[in-house]
């Protein structure tokens, strides 16, 4: 077998690789791995944007070469994920060039070559791809990029339709425990970290904020269905939808559970932070003027995410009997699992490894 024709069976073979990947995160990581090791790059970076088009988060592969003895060699394979970065400024300027030219943005600087390539979305830009290699691009390189980049454009639009509740664009709820789960991986990982001084330590307080989980529920919905017809119900979802969107954090996950029940987690420093967060939601969705419907009001049941092994639906559950207290206690109020646990009107009871509650 030639050269190339064994270099072209590696690529296709990542490729093949790259599209049996069902999860974005993993998706976006493997496609920064593969790119990395097709080029022998020093850095590759994704920056993905909000709807604001402001950077919410930053994806990074990077290769740490060991400058001692054996330069050269390789000492390690890291990833950096970062929620609500700033831009650096020279993918501010690289993204004002591409933006104004149309063009992929390319520079020398520090011994490496730099290059950003714009990540194309159903309206537009989405983020950036960032390329630091230690060699100028050959042709052959230049088209293996952009093939990449299409592939997974494509096939990242195609992952993210399968994620997602066709009605509202919220996530659905099939990707609920996956999400989880990677909840509860971050828990573990912070329980097993030894202590840090300095800088590491504001990182590490940080991301050891406490993880809250919300049920919200619409109000008599059925009432609006029957009242107004169904056409005027899909319009009330999507347009709390979209209320939840510039309500909350571009890092929080937001899902349409099914029907009229939506699920919210958000990262936060402690509950009264987080009744604050969906109370303010609460209140948006009370004020607003629903197009004929009217005032349209929300139960919510809120609870902690705190264990790092638990199944997802003992958490739902414990926001379910807050949300079962909201509505049977005049509806449009919000109210937190551990709140009613502390005051009594929720009790434990531990049974045979169980917990019953009463």
């Amino acid at each position: 077998m030639t050269e190339k024709a064994e270099g072209s069976r590696v690529l296709l073979g990542k490729i093949a690789s790259l599209t049996s990947i069902r999860d974005i995160d993993v998706f976006e990581f493997s496609f920064l791995q593969t790119l990395s090791e097709i080029l022998s790059a020093r850095e590759v970076c994704i920056y993905k944007f909000n709807n604001t088009q402001e950077p919410c988060r930053l994806l990074r592969y990077n290769v740490e070469i060991e400058q001692g003895a054996e330069q050269g060699k390789v000492e390690e394979l890291r990833t950096v994920q970062i929620t609500s970065v700033e831009l650096p400024e020279d993918i501010a300027l690289a993204k004002a060039w591409i933006e104004s030219t149309d063009k992929v943005y390319s520079i020398q600087r520090n011994g490496l070559y730099h290059m950003v390539y714009p990540i194309v979305g159903l309206n537009g830009n989405v983020g950036y791809l960032s390329i630091d290699l230690y060699k100028k691009l050959t042709n052959t390189e230049t088209m293996i990029i952009a093939s990449l980049l299409s592939i997974s454009q494509n096939f990242h639009s195609l992952l993210e339709e399968n994620q997602k509740d066709k009605l509202t664009g919220l996530l659905n709820r099939k990707t609920f425990d996956d999400n989880i789960s990677k909840i509860q991986d971050t828990l573990n990982t912070i329980d097993q970290v030894k202590p840090f001084t300095g800088e590491d330590k504001r990182h590490l307080e940080s991301a050891c904020q406490q993880y809250w989980l919300a049920i919200l529920d619409i109000d008599h919905f059925k009432r609006v269905n029957d009242t107004f017809g169904h056409v005027y119900g899909d319009e009330v979802l999507l347009l709390l939808s979209q209320i939840m969107r510039r309500n909350f954090r571009p890092q929080d996950l937001l899902f349409r559970f099914g029907g009229e029940e939506f699920v919210v987690v958000v990262q936060v420093e402690g509950e009264q932070v987080a009744k604050n967060v969906f109370e303010r939601f609460r209140v948006a969705i009370e004020e607003f003027d629903f197009p004929r419907v009217g005032q349209v009001t929300i139960s919510s049941g809120v609870t902690r995410i705190r264990e790092q092994h638990a199944i997802a639906s003992d958490i739902v559950g414990r926001a379910d009997q807050a949300l079962y207290y909201a509505k049977a206690n005049g509806r449009n109020r919000l109210f937190s699992y551990e709140e009613l646990l502390a005051n009594g009107t929720f009790k434990e009871v531990i049974n045979e490894g169980d917990i019953e509650l009463f």
